[in-house]
């Protein structure tokens, strides 16, 4: 059900209403002081004060309140012309001619431009020219005179009508040029931030102005060099512009114009007492006060355009700084977003790309939830680096935050109540930004990688320097067990007992440090592959004879099945210890129960596989396993420098060959080797360097 006390927009109609009746209140006030600039014996003023009026109200309103305006324009214009003696059908007419006035300028000013108008760029003084000043009062002079001519009580002769509609043409522009821009300056929201003193500037300033322009304009009969005293006046307007803005600008502009009129139609000044008609006289003066007015507010446009300039590259240095002083760009974001919201836009939004590849909110300023879901949606379709639009929220700027080519986030600019896209400085704004935001990121990414290296390589000290103390503790403890039976003459076969334990940690010590050493011609790629003929079912037997010990000691059942003559020209040094690896694993995590083994040949590739059924491997795990110092499980639980798998892949790699692993936790873990195999007879004999392993995504 539709609420009869509100508008279709939800307004309160008492609310527009109320303001059509203070619209109606101010044109009745702004006409009769009009009367003040009318130059006996004329009847028209020379400056139409209403006309800047309904302007600025057109101009500030949202259309849906113009029918309520027009109402109250029209109405007043209907119920005074009759009082000043003219008939009602004249009344009509000029009524008429008021509002069209009024749909014309506003209409096309909004068109024009974007945003609030407060003559803070040139174009908004230039629009005002064309379209308050120039076009606007074509409609009511033609209908003004035209009535004047219709229902008038005397006919006019041609030229006193063109002569009238001049009058009236120039009075109507120069109520909009002079009157509206001090409506809209002034009640336009207050810069930030101000100037001290600011407001006693202004004060100062326009007394100053006022006294010289009195002095300037109300000599009786100026002759010579006074007839230049105006020029006195140009100081004070200049400074109006460039110090105080187009707030001062206009004003200035105003008490000039005030002082100028009062004093020419009294015929005092330059403009009175030059040696002319009247009508020459009055247009002269409108003449002077259009071009002082567009200039001052041309001027303090290009001050404050500039001023403008200065202040979006001093906060985008400002959020640049911010951003480097900080690894931690979650963090920094809000803080950039309180630096550009309100001062330079009204909202601002982050997104961020997270691991699923999926932009998330990491700021959001003055933009409400559905706006940036929305904005979010439009920057998800975006392949250029940025994009001006139009929306609900207003003017926005979409721009990819992204490094190399690579994307990492995007942000977006808004201008809320802005009906225009984005001048092409904003979104110069939006990428510079962007730029600053993705070399933020890609810092913290980088410090990360560092932070994580130095994390692994704390770790890796930490667990080298047990596992290098096990075996050197170990074998401390057989020397001294060494040691009393030498002192007391035992046996040769106890003597033999003990040198094979302490054998076999010297081996694992020299296992340990082999490792590391081959860690380290692997960061050079100096490791070369000593090739020969190697017959792979014998290379695991060998092994596994090797490893009958400690096989036995875990409780491990080793069964082979074993292709014969599965053959390549291979390295067998370096194939035995990717075997020892991947059986010392196999023995570390599936103690106590069955391992297997086999070898078999297809095609022109020869297939190792080592099946364990220990504790098995989680998915994530299965890649990241055969990285440098990687483990599967804590260090604490399970011993190893985190080496054997890395220098397994490569040496397979080295090779020509592949490895990979299948696995589910608690039901063991297969790790296929396979190899390029070949025939005896097509071996070629002598040493081939190994090529260059691919790099490393575990740099320590």
């Amino acid at each position: 059900m539709v609420d009869m006390g509100r508008d279709r927009a939800g307004e309160p109609r008492a609310e527009v209403w109320g303001r059509a009746v203070l619209l109606f209140a101010a044109f009745c006030g702004l006409k009769a002081l009009s009367s003040l600039f009318v130059f006996p014996p004329l009847e028209s003023a020379s400056v139409w004060l209403p006309s800047g009026l309904t302007l600025a109200v057109f101009l500030r309103a949202a259309p849906r309140r113009w029918p309520a305006y027009l109402a109250a324009v029209f109405a007043a214009e209907v119920m005074l012309v009759p009082l000043y003696g003219d008939p009602w059908d004249m009344a009509l007419v000029w009524g008429l001619g008021n509002c069209l006035r009024s749909v014309v300028g506003a209409g096309l000013m909004r068109r024009w431009l974007d945003g609030p108008v407060n003559f803070s760029q040139p174009r908004d003084v230039v629009a005002l020219l064309v379209a308050g000043g120039l076009l606007s009062p074509v409609p009511s002079a033609t209908l003004g005179m035209g009535a004047v001519a219709l229902f008038g009580p005397a006919s006019l002769s041609a030229g006193d009508f063109w002569h009238g509609w001049l009058g009236w043409y120039l009075a109507d522009g120069l109520g909009a040029v002079l009157f509206a821009p001090l409506l809209l300056t002034w009640s336009a929201p207050r810069p930030v931030p101000r100037r001290a003193l600011e407001d006693g500037e202004l004060v100062g300033s326009m007394l100053l102005l006022a006294l010289v322009a009195h002095a300037a304009f109300g000599v009786a009969e100026p002759r010579g060099i006074l007839m230049s005293l105006p020029y006195l006046c140009l100081p004070f307007v200049l400074w109006s512009a460039l110090r105080l803005g187009p707030r001062g600008a206009a004003t200035a502009a105003m008490v000039l114009g005030t002082f100028a009129v009062w004093h020419t139609a009294a015929r005092r000044g330059p403009f009175g007492a030059m040696d002319a008609t009247l009508s020459e006289r009055v247009i002269s003066v409108q003449l002077f006060l259009a071009v002082a007015g567009l200039s001052t507010l041309i001027l303090a446009a290009m001050a404050c355009d500039r001023r403008r300039v200065e202040r979006e590259q001093r906060l985008l240095a400002e959020s640049g700084a911010v951003l480097a002083e900080s690894f931690e760009p979650r963090e920094t974001l809000p803080r950039v977003g309180r630096l550009l919201v309100p001062e330079l836009f009204s909202g601002f939004a982050v997104w961020l790309l997270d691991e699923d590849g999926r932009l998330v909110p990491a700021a959001r300023l003055g933009l409400a939830e559905p706006a940036e879901v929305r904005l979010r949606e439009e920057l998800l379709q975006l392949s250029e680096p940025s994009r001006r639009q139009l929306g609900p929220e207003g003017s926005a700027v979409l721009a990819r935050i992204q490094h190399q080519g690579r994307l990492l986030g995007g942000l977006a600019l808004v201008h809320a109540g802005h009906t225009h896209v984005a001048r092409s400085r904003a979104m110069a704004f939006a990428e510079d930004l962007a730029h600053h935001c993705a070399l933020a990121l890609e810092n913290a990414h980088l410090l990360g990688q560092f932070q994580s290296a130095v994390h692994v390589r704390d770790e890796f000290i930490t667990v080298a320097a047990h596992e290098l103390r096990t075996p050197l503790t170990a074998l401390k403890l057989q020397l001294r067990n060494l040691q009393r039976p030498l002192q007391q003459g035992a046996s040769s076969e106890s003597l033999h007992t003990r040198f094979q334990a302490v054998s076999r940690q010297v081996g694992r010590l020299g296992r340990l440090v082999e490792g590391l050493l081959d860690v380290g011609r692997l960061n050079t790629g100096r490791l070369p592959l000593e090739r020969e003929p190697v017959e792979l079912g014998e290379l695991v037997q060998d092994v596994v004879e090797r490893f009958s010990e400690d096989l036995g000691r875990a409780g491990c059942e080793v069964s082979l099945s074993l292709q014969p003559h599965v053959t390549g020209r291979w390295d067998r040094a370096r194939l035995e210890q990717a075997l020892t690896h991947l059986l010392s694993n196999a023995v570390k995590f599936g103690a106590r129960r069955p391992i297997r083994l086999q070898v078999s040949q297809g095609g022109g590739t020869a297939r190792l596989v080592v099946e364990d059924q220990g504790i098995g491997v989680s998915p994530e795990a299965l890649e990241r396993i055969f990285g440098r110092f990687e483990r599967a499980v804590p260090s604490q639980e399970y011993g190893g420098l985190g080496l054997g798998l890395f220098l397994t892949r490569q040496i397979v790699e080295a090779h020509g060959g592949t490895i990979h692993v299948t696995s589910q936790p608690g039901e063991g873990a297969t790790f296929v080797l396979e190899l390029p195999a070949s025939s005896l007879v097509s071996y070629a004999h002598g040493p081939s360097p190994w090529p260059q392993p691919p790099a490393d995504s575990h740099p320590t």
